[in-house]
């Protein structure tokens, strides 16, 4: 399969759109060297994506190869207009899906937000960061949207217009399910924190 070119820029916002889309188009009419860099570009949000998921980094670079194998035999028929990013989170999505018959869900006890003072709703960006590995085995705790969201917002660093796009949701109700989520993780994680 393709190699990553390091010298590449990645691209992580479908902000750079246009970019995106003449390197499609050009991939359309057979160009290796377009689809090489959409490749490189968008190779690495992806993995995180994946990686977030599986936390198996074979696992993860197999699903991540199959997605773009994937993209690339539907090169035809797909439309520059539409995301990429959602395109090929949606294609890894179903392989991982795939992989495992069945997930399994620990549901959240909803009780416990009761418990938490307002101040204590309070979950950070840098925060969420630094606990990112301890909070992957929190994530089945969640809902499936509730996930998704944290996995496309923190380890994708996707911003909420494409979140939406690739849920196929509002804008606002991608950052209400994000608040929420984190205040599950405030819950889920308070121990975490005791003593510092």
């Amino acid at each position: 399969m393709l190699s990553q070119n390091n010298n590449s820029p990645v691209i992580v916002s479908t902000g750079d759109i246009e970019t995106l889309r003449k390197l499609i188009l050009s991939a359309k009419k057979g160009d290796q060297g377009a689809f090489a860099s959409l490749y490189t570009s968008l190779y690495t949000p992806l993995y995180r994506y994946v990686f977030s998921k599986s936390s198996d980094k074979e696992l993860t670079n197999d699903i991540c190869q199959q997605t773009f194998l994937k993209f690339y035999e539907a090169l035809d028929s797909y439309e520059p207009e539409k995301s990429p990013l959602a395109y090929l989170y949606t294609i890894a999505k179903r392989l991982l899906i795939n992989h495992w018959e069945k997930k399994t869900f620990e549901p959240f006890d909803e009780t416990l937000l009761d418990t938490l003072k307002e101040d204590d709703l309070f979950l950070d960006d840098i925060h969420v960061r630094n606990l990112a590995d301890t909070i992957n085995s929190f994530l089945p705790r969640l809902t499936d949207d509730e996930q998704e969201v944290i996995r496309l917002y923190f380890y994708a660093e996707l911003e909420y217009k494409e979140i939406a796009v690739i849920l196929s949701k509002e804008e606002p109700t991608i950052r209400k399910i994000k608040e929420r989520a984190l205040k599950k993780l405030r819950v889920l994680t308070t121990h975490l924190n005791e003593g510092h």
